[in-house]
């Protein structure tokens, strides 16, 4: 047990975990609060975990105060939303004084069509006929706030549900509720203003009368936009510049350098699309932009097309576009500069909010090599020497992948004494015991037995030439100590780029065909040789789909295990290992 039901482990690090109640879901479009607690320490997870989960609940009932706004298909208005029904009216009225006023000195102008309530009617009811103009105004004033681009994306959806739902505005005219009561006595506030400033403006005197404090209160919310806006310089802001100011905020933080210049090269990329330098001038048509076009960027389109505009590019269709994984990415980096924008006063708050970031994963189904290509993979002629010390692992992983079928990473990190002897069997004890190991799941977490091919080929023998070797006067542990460790690949990246370009200079250039296929590979192998699907799962780190094999399986004895692998054999590549095995004077 974590000691509190919101405390979650991931790889040696505490996050919190936190469920968002299903009916809020609508308004903050996603199912959890889930974040790193940034220790590795329990306790002193447990101490931060506390604190944090004290701000969620009140996250969460700040949530709650919104989706009760709607209860029982009934709309329940506060005081704030009364205010901006207000204030909504009033916007307009003030335009049109301002356009029309000349006219309404001159008495050429027709205000009727600017009253709230109109008193021509032939309705017996005039109570009746007055809600309906609430009604009115309030449904005018929805319609407006979903047309705003500036509206925040809670309230959109808060006024969508109403719409979709029908929920009525007034649910009974008979006998309105209070709110409804307050909404009409504050719109006859707005039409008792507008008629008595029709009336200072046709005689040309000062407006002294008694205005509704509601009223007077929105419209000095409105004065004092007006007043903001009007100080706000115009500016225009180079983006470039703005970007200086970002990566000094990244590098601060801690981001490689590398990463900076990658998200600059996708910012440049992004601004030419738009077409702008000034991020003062980006609209949300410009976001809307980007998130059609983005799609359609062609790869590497600044070194292959050299000359042309990515304008010319994108308003055709391009067979070669970028992969859905990269314009995750280039979203993702708009939508940081953005926030990083609006943070700092460049843009107003909406415009990030219009950055959609596709949720639909890319489908690259990765299929096993095929017999010609793994001869192709472990031909004498190009496959990589052993003796080469600083990329020795090149020649030991793949064939280590082929005869156990563990996953990359798994064979990356392994420690020196990860390999060990039991019984007369030799194994690796896959684990992540080690602050720089991780595995995929609870079931990778075991026992591979070397296969007799690997042991044949010397790997014991080489594990015992590393304990040799000294770098910086000290013995390393590691077993491939030449590959480096990252936050985001762990050890996997020299490898895995050097196996890439490996594939391709021996013919085999597909995006499905990759290290990861080693384990597609094996899986059919072993079926064939006879090894029942316990033994794949326990031997491959798959999760098994009876209950009593994923619990118990862990007893199997590591002779029996070495027994069911030694099974898994590749008659058509005998040779090929032989000529490796002699080239490379491992026998």
């Amino acid at each position: 047990m974590n000691g509190h039901n919101r405390l979650v482990r991931r790889n040696h690090t505490y996050y919190l975990r936190a469920r968002i109640p299903n009916s809020l879901v609508y308004l903050t479009h996603k199912t959890q609060f889930w974040y790193s607690l940034k220790t590795n320490n329990y306790y002193e997870a447990l101490e931060k975990v506390r604190k944090e989960s004290y701000k969620v609940d009140i996250a969460i009932n700040l949530l709650r105060s919104l989706d009760m706004k709607i209860k029982n298909k009934q709309i329940i208005f506060a005081s704030e939303d009364i205010d901006k029904i207000v204030i909504n009216k009033l916007k307009l009225v003030e335009e049109t004084f301002e356009n029309y006023f000349d006219e309404i000195e001159n008495r050429k102008f027709d205000y009727q069509d600017m009253l709230i309530f109109n008193r021509d009617t032939d309705e017996a009811n005039i109570e009746q006929h007055e809600l309906k103009c609430v009604e009115l105004a309030v449904n005018e004033y929805f319609n407006d706030t979903l047309n705003d681009e500036r509206t925040h994306k809670s309230l959109k959806k808060q006024i969508e549900k109403i719409q979709k739902e029908k929920i009525p505005v007034i649910e009974d005219k008979q006998n309105p509720s209070e709110d409804i009561r307050k909404i009409k006595t504050a719109l006859t506030g707005v039409e008792k203003y507008i008629l008595d400033k029709i009336h200072c403006i046709e005689q040309n005197i000062e407006l002294d009368r008694s205005i509704n404090p509601r009223v007077k209160r929105c419209l000095d919310i409105i004065q004092a936009e007006q007043n903001e806006k009007a100080r706000r310089p115009t500016v225009s802001t180079l983006w470039s510049k703005v970007f200086d100011e970002f990566a000094l905020e990244k590098f601060n933080n801690r981001t490689g350098e590398n990463t900076i210049r990658q998200n600059q090269q996708c910012l440049e990329t992004i601004f030419e699309i738009i077409g702008k330098k000034y991020v003062e001038s980006i609209t949300y048509k410009d976001c809307q932009k980007v998130v059609r076009s983005v799609y359609n960027i062609p790869k590497k389109w600044k070194e292959r097309y050299k000359g042309q505009k990515l304008s010319d590019l994108l308003s055709k269709k391009n067979d070669d576009a970028i992969s859905l994984s990269s314009v995750k990415k280039y979203l993702r980096i708009f939508k940081e500069f953005m926030i990083f924008c609006k943070d700092n006063r460049y843009i107003p708050d909406s415009f990030q909010g219009d950055i959609k970031i596709t949720k639909r994963k890319e489908v690259i189904s990765i299929e096993p090599f095929t017999k010609d290509e793994l001869k192709k993979i472990f031909d004498p002629l190009t496959y990589p020497r052993v003796m080469d010390i600083k990329y020795s692992y090149r020649y030991w992983i793949p064939l280590m992948a082929l005869y156990s079928g563990m996953r990359l990473n798994e064979i990356c990190q392994l420690y020196l004494d990860d390999i060990k002897v039991s019984k007369g069997v030799w194994y690796f004890d896959i684990s992540d015991e080690r602050k720089d190991q991780h595995i995929k799941n609870s079931q990778s977490k075991r026992l591979v037995p070397i296969h007799s091919k690997l042991l044949e080929l010397g790997i014991i023998e080489y594990a015992n030439k590393v304990r040799e070797v000294k770098v910086n006067n000290k013995h390393q542990d590691r077993l491939f100590y030449q590959l480096n460790y990252s936050v985001k690949n762990h050890y996997i990246q020299a490898i895995s780029q050097w196996f890439g370009r490996y594939l391709k200079k021996i013919g085999i250039d597909s995006r499905s065909k990759v290290f990861h296929s080693f384990r597609h590979t094996v899986k059919p192998y072993l079926r064939d040789a006879g090894i029942s699907k316990e033994y794949q799962n326990l031997l491959c780190g798959w999760i098994g789909d009876d209950e009593g094999e994923r619990t118990y399986g862990g007893n199997v004895s590591i002779k029996k295990l070495y027994s069911e692998l030694s099974k898994l054999k590749y008659p058509f590549l005998n040779k090929n290992i032989d000529k490796i095995a002699a080239k490379n004077k491992i026998k």
